[in-house]
């Protein structure tokens, strides 16, 4: 076992490590800082460099700094890890609400990243569960009553002793030997002074993007996977709804008269984590959750010259429908279309998009989750890059093949004065019509209806001939 302790003037971190379910398995993870975020006051926080939160501004300013932060200290893709929106009444959630959102945002911020190894799996958190719920916040009610901070709990229990007592032994994830794998279970934060109205926030935005003191041991608790980045063994996702892995606890203490914080008022936030186990005969209660659903894929990829956006969700409540958003310079967003909600459902539900025109180069993506009642909230932005032409001849043709009534497209600058001829095999031009869908697209229709077969697409581009094949069926 390691301590690691952490002070930051007002602001004091513990974490305890526990090494006793290491293992060498090498399974991706997201990687570790190589330094702590700095924050600005006041526009990310009141007490630069540290997090104190009095505004859902200062969160979402600070939470995604942290995130371009990462992306230029790990060299990932800049803005890969996407934009933290908060959903519409953030500011009335629970503190249980708050932390679960914020948590599992973080998580499915890094679903897909590579970090090196391949690809992060990113899963969210089954919920908040309600006897887990509870031994965290005895903690913190044990650590303020007895004026002291640390992971030793009453009559000298540990974390993982705690999170163990919660459940009936069959209830956790065990190995053959009985023992429970899960390699974190707790993560503690402690500030002295200024609001509390967010702590939470504040004890998240600290174990992720400021623990370099605790070699970032607070950090790999809450992003944990299948493993951790010190290799850890994680979440087993064996637990329906498939996608969904684990259960958080969090307990929060306000108050004054706590010794290790003098005259100022303390804020004590202790995180449990769990894995349960499968076992169908035992019962668990999560709380209900202040969002209409929940997102648990949320991805995009090139199709030929379209982009073709999927997710999916493990329940849904009282939801309405889902507006899709594009834009390319990630602040100025338009709609291209809306797919309907399932409404509300406990099963996991897919579904699919396609954006037809992306623009060349970067296209940002984000989902609009709109509740009945017409609240809604905003996933995470992902990012797909649309090269130029790069086919034979520098032409590219989209669908390919089409059926014989079907019009295409082809990738052309509206700069460009451009020419257009459909020849089959023999030579015989069919004449098109062609038009202008965008700045970058023409579209190509036929006069009359091409028998099957393959045909070539000549184009004379500011005098220069292109060509490219066509299959029609």
């Amino acid at each position: 076992m390691k301590l690691f302790l952490y002070p930051k003037h007002s602001l004091c971190l513990l974490v305890v490590v526990f090494q006793l379910y290491a293992d060498s398995i090498k399974a991706q993870a997201p990687a570790n800082l190589t330094a702590d975020v700095v924050l600005t006051a006041t526009a990310e926080t009141d007490f630069a460099p540290f997090a104190f939160f009095s505004s859902t501004s200062q969160i979402a300013a600070a939470f995604n700094k942290a995130r371009r932060t990462e992306e230029t200290q790990l060299g990932l893709t800049p803005n890969s890890l996407g934009t933290l929106v908060l959903p519409a009444g953030y500011a009335t959630f629970t503190d249980n609400q708050r932390a679960l959102f914020l948590i599992n945002a973080e998580r499915q911020a890094r679903a897909g990243i590579n970090y090196g190894n391949g690809p992060v799996l990113g899963k969210p958190l089954e919920g908040i569960e309600t006897a887990l719920d509870n031994t965290a916040q005895g903690h913190a009610d044990y650590l303020f009553t007895t004026n002291t901070f640390g992971h030793t709990g009453a009559d000298g229990s540990t974390p993982f002793q705690r999170v163990e007592a919660t459940y009936p032994a069959n209830c956790l994830q065990r190995n053959g030997a009985g023992s429970y794998t899960m390699g974190r279970s707790e993560n503690a934060y402690q500030s002295c002074g200024a609001g509390a109205t967010y702590v939470v926030e504040q004890a998240i935005f600290s174990w992720l993007y400021q623990d370099i003191g605790s070699a970032w041991g607070h950090r790999e608790a809450v992003l944990i996977q299948n493993v951790d980045a010190s290799g850890h063994t994680g979440f087993n996702d064996d637990r329906s709804p498939a996608g969904n892995e684990g259960f958080l606890g969090i307990g929060v203490k306000i108050g004054t008269g706590y010794t290790p914080c003098g005259a100022l008022p303390a804020r004590l936030v202790i995180m449990n984590i769990a894995d349960p186990s499968g076992d169908a005969v035992c019962t668990f209660s999560l709380e209900n959750s202040a969002l209409p659903v929940s997102l648990t894929l949320w991805k995009g990829h090139l199709e030929q010259n379209t982009v073709r956006l999927e997710w999916e969700t493990a329940w849904e409540k009282n939801a309405d429908y889902f507006l899709i958003q594009h834009s390319t310079d990630i602040e100025h967003f338009d709609s291209l279309g809306s797919v309907k909600s399932r409404g509300n459902t406990t099963q996991r539900q897919a579904y699919v998009f396609t954006d037809e025109t992306p623009s060349l180069g970067d296209n940002y993506y984000r989902l609009i989750q709109v509740d009945t009642d017409g609240t809604s909230q905003a996933s995470r932005i992902i990012s797909i890059h649309r090269d130029s032409n790069t086919s034979a001849g520098g032409l590219s043709a989209y669908p390919n093949p089409i059926d014989k009534s079907t019009p295409f497209r082809l990738l052309i600058d509206e700069a460009m004065a451009t020419d257009v001829h459909l020849v089959d095999v023999l030579g015989v031009e069919i004449p098109v019509n062609q038009s202008r869908i965008n700045k970058q697209e023409l579209l190509i229709q036929p006069k009359m209806q091409p028998s099957t077969g393959l045909y070539f697409i000549i184009a004379y581009i500011n005098g220069r001939r292109h060509f490219t094949k066509l299959m029609i069926h």
